[in-house]
């Protein structure tokens, strides 16, 4: 019978029994008021009518479930059953509900991130273009692309809807209310930017195509959070005007609160693309949704024949080509952070995995004092799939409280990676605990009641009950192939353990390595400053210049400051990189050197405390007007110049041209993508660099480089001095409308530019730790199970001769073995699995043997410390009484 049918039946009987009891009161009724006592009157009314509880009784039984019922009974027997062990309900629920809480965490920001869609409609249709090239020295992929690439998109594409965002998106920039100035976050954006993309504006427009032109008027759309800020949520906003970047904007349209882009914006200008300056290089990226009508597969062809014939049109070198093509927006958004949370995802699984196999190994131990309990259960009847129905019950019982601890860990560990992850990975901060992390939980929580308690329900019922139920039956009969599973449980836990101990072996050594680069620079006692100066305010050089040297002095008057400098970037960020030829040689093509520019002032190699290592430095008399010079380092030497001291060589063409004055040493500077000679790729690495003084770098290049970078103004001091206060006071001296941020010391910055490496490291070590604990844990239990379940053989053995020593030794050596063997199957995981770490190491091999070795002996060290323990209790058996016992 269906259960639908079932049901209505069952409802149809209830309706009949209480149609049923009333006819009965009111037969009663009538022949009480006839005269005759209540018990005639209702002995009659039976008669007549038949028994009501009788019949209700009858459909209760006929309605019951009978799957439910008796599963609920084997959980109320299953709850009195572990109210019974304290100890291990504790340490069983405990230990889930930490795995449990991990993996929740973990869930909610691979699902936040990874799994749900783009905040956007229909976001399976909207896509980033790339460009891909083949040339002899490989392949090449990059999203950024130029203006001409733009516009012949714009022109030409009928499938698909593009859109732009400008360089420099997401960056901090100057915004005057009431003569207080502040810091925001600006991006720049074309015409239908958000059209394209699915959202339209809360209150007013977004920008036309006569405002997204050179020279087009000035406009600007706000977030939702800057309006609420500035405008205190008045839709009056529209058609008023902000001081934002030292400029009238006149408001135009304002976000929705839910709108959500990856740089966490708070204004949008027009991006005013070109095919020159900005535009003449690959600083747009391009974005794209599929109109209606079309399907993926009529975008992406028609971009591959319009990129066929666009670079058909420029020209390409002889073996090169190149290609357009769309991919989804979100695979190019997530690309930055799916390998670190798919790396965390599996460090969680494999802790998730011990701790199972963990608690598995419990459960049969503790099935072995249940052996005549069970085997009675079963004598008087109860068949073997009730008793494995009983154990199932007690273990989901166990990780449902593990998982509504789970929860509340969840919650917590979620906030705690969100407060070390989000200034690594700012996305990290807009997760929450969410009704779906709560049922994954749920569902997790089953999963593991299978994973856990299944092969110990079955091997506990699977003996003898006559043997179990004779004297010493519990001893004989408690699963002769018990200790065999259990053995092979604890294999498992140390082979698992012994992955995550390679990943975060090899972690660490990479953050070591990475910790010890000689930073070519004196860190100590520097503090650092940023101030944006994409401000009309500062288009031309003796402007930018004036502000330098007055605030310069400034701090430099400042008690307890030794020395200030200002640079554009700093080591250890990531700085402007640029193509350069030298003068003497002939240009090449096929050959086009790239180093990375910062202008620095005169004393900005004296403040860092960085070594001359030939010819000079800067020096005042490095001013405008003066012949021009620049400062290259080591790299730039060995790199560009075949190691041959370039002192005197010229780099540039023309007036440009500018005469290597010195060369100084390396300082690390943050992967810019830009692959030298004889440098493999790294976070951070010492790349040829270019010195030039800020006294002669002309309007366009200030202009084109603070569009993505910002200078900064570092100050060498005493400890006696708030740095952090004089440093924006003499800066806001000389500009009060000048808002500094990011003021910061430079070990913080150092520390910044391996953030990523040091979060994962620390949770995977974590992970790790925890998952050695749970396999430590696990060889300790086997060897005090053992001792215990063999102590008359113990007894025996003492008697008849055998040391204490000796069986000790025998005993533990049985962990330490379990231990070896696990060792040896987690090292080959270990092979096959560090493919998920690959991309996070740096000098060091994925399969180094030095790490394999340090994991397999400090895993020896901990298995032997967990099996002499136990072991140990051997010499407090005293023979004469285990034999008397």
């Amino acid at each position: 019978m269906g259960l639908g049918r079932w049901w209505r039946r069952g409802d149809r009987e209830r309706q009949r029994a209480d149609e049923m009891r009333a006819h009965l009161d009111l037969y009663v009724e009538e022949l009480m008021a006839r005269g005759r006592a209540r018990t005639d009157a209702e002995r009659e009314a039976r008669l007549a009518f038949g028994n009501p509880r009788a019949k209700l009784e009858e459909i209760h039984q006929m309605t019951r479930m009978p799957i439910v019922d008796p599963f609920i009974r084997d959980l109320r027997y299953a709850v009195r059953v572990l109210r019974r062990t304290p100890v291990f309900t504790a340490t069983a629920v405990v230990t889930l509900a930490l795995v449990i809480g991990a993996c929740t965490a973990v869930f909610s920001l691979a699902d936040a991130i990874l799994i749900r869609p783009l905040p956007y409609p229909d976001p399976d249709r909207l896509g980033s273009i790339l460009a891909g090239s083949q040339s002899p020295q490989g392949v090449l992929t990059q999203q950024s692309q130029d203006g001409a690439t733009w516009e012949f998109l714009r022109d030409r594409a009928t499938t698909v809807d593009v859109a732009l965002s400008a360089g420099g998106f997401g960056r901090n920039v100057n915004l005057v209310i009431d003569n207080a100035a502040s810091s925001v976050r600006q991006a720049r954006v074309s015409a239908g930017y958000f059209r394209v993309l699915g959202i339209q504006p809360l209150v007013g427009r977004e920008f036309t195509t006569d405002e997204d032109r050179p020279g087009g008027p000035a406009v600007a759309v706000l977030g939702h959070r800057l309006w609420q800020r500035v405008f205190h949520g008045d839709r009056g906003a529209i058609g008023q005007s902000i001081l934002l970047r030292g400029e009238s904007y006149e408001v135009v349209g304002i976000m929705p609160e839910t709108f959500r882009s990856s740089g966490e914006e708070d204004v949008w200008t027009p991006a005013r693309p070109s095919r020159s300056g900005e535009g003449g290089g690959a600083n747009y990226s391009l974005v794209a949704r599929v109109r209606p009508g079309h399907t993926w597969t009529d975008g992406a062809n028609e971009l591959g024949r319009l990129g066929q014939s666009m670079f058909a049109e420029r020209g390409l070198p002889k073996g090169v080509t190149r290609e357009l093509s769309l991919v989804p927006m979100k695979e190019q958004v997530m690309s930055g952070v799916r390998e670190p949370i798919q790396m965390l995802a599996a460090a969680v699984a494999v802790v998730l995995l011990i701790a199972c196999v963990n608690i598995a190994a419990l459960l049969l131990s503790r099935a072995g004092t249940r052996t005549k309990e069970i085997a009675t259960r079963m004598a008087i009847g109860s068949g073997r799939a009730a008793v494995v129905r009983q154990l199932m019950a007690e273990s989901l019982v166990l990780s449902v409280a593990g998982g509504a601890l789970g929860l509340l860990i969840g919650q917590a560990g979620l906030e705690s990676l969100k407060a070390l992850g989000t200034d690594t990975f700012q996305e990290w901060g807009r997760v929450t605990l969410d009704a779906r992390a709560v049922a994954a939980t749920l569902g997790l929580s089953v999963l593991t009641s299978f994973l856990f308690g299944l092969a110990p329900a079955l091997q506990a019922s699977a003996f003898d009950i006559t043997a179990a139920l004779s004297d010493g039956g519990s001893r004989n009969s408690a699963g002769r192939s018990r200790p065999m599973l259990r053995r092979l449980l604890v294999v498992s836990e140390v082979a698992l353990g012994v992955v995550l101990l390679v990943a975060a072996g090899l972690l660490i050594r990479t953050f070591v390595g990475l910790r010890s680069l000689d930073p070519g620079f004196d860190p100590s006692q520097l503090t650092t400053a940023r101030v944006s100066l994409q401000d009309a305010r500062y288009k031309q050089s003796v402007r930018i210049n004036q502000l330098f040297e007055e605030s310069l002095a400034a701090l430099e008057r400042t008690p307890g400051i030794e020395s200030a400098a200002v640079s554009l970037e700093l080591p250890y960020m990531r700085l402007l990189n640029s193509g350069f030829t030298f003068a003497d040689e002939a240009p090449d093509p096929s050959y086009w050197p790239m180093a990375n520019f910062m202008y620095v002032t005169p004393r900005f190699f004296d403040v860092l405390r960085m070594s001359v290592r030939h010819g000079r430095a800067f020096t005042a008399e490095d001013r405008r007007g003066a012949p021009l010079v620049a400062v290259v380092n080591e790299t730039f030497l060995r790199s560009w110049a075949k190691g041959v001291n370039p002192v005197g060589r010229r780099i540039g063409r023309g007036e440009t041209a500018r005469e290597i004055v010195g060369v100084v040493n390396d300082v690390q500077v943050s992967n810019s993508g830009i692959q030298f000679p004889g440098r493999a790729s790294a976070p951070i690495m010492a790349s040829p660099l270019v010195f030039i003084p800020a006294a002669q770098t002309n309007d366009g290049f200030f202009q084109m480089s603070h569009t993505w970078f910002s200078p900064v103004w570092t100050v060498r001091s005493t400890q006696a001095i708030n740095v952090t206060q004089a440093l924006p006071r003499a800066i806001n001296s000389v500009d009060p409308l000048l808002p500094v941020s990011d003021v910061r010391s430079m070990t913080a910055v150092q520390a910044a530019a391996i953030s990523q490496q040091r979060l994962l490291m620390t949770l995977v070590v974590v992970l790790a730790v925890a998952a050695v604990l749970l396999a430590a844990i696990g060889i300790h239990g086997l060897i005090a199970h053992s001792v215990a379940e063999r102590r008359r053989e113990f007894g025996i053995r003492l008697a008849l001769g055998a040391t204490a020593g000796q069986t000790v030794r025998q005993v533990a050596f049985g962990g330490i073995a379990l231990s070896i063997a696990g060792a040896v199957i987690g090292g080959a995981l270990s092979v096959l699995s560090v493919g998920l770490v690959r991309s996070f190491l740096w000098g060091v091999g994925e399969h180094d043997p030095a790490t394999y070795i340090g994991v397999a002996l400090l895993l020896l060290g901990i298995a032997t410390v967990a099996s002499v323990i136990p072991a140990l209790r051997i010499l407090r058996l005293d023979p004469a009484e285990t034999l008397r016992n």
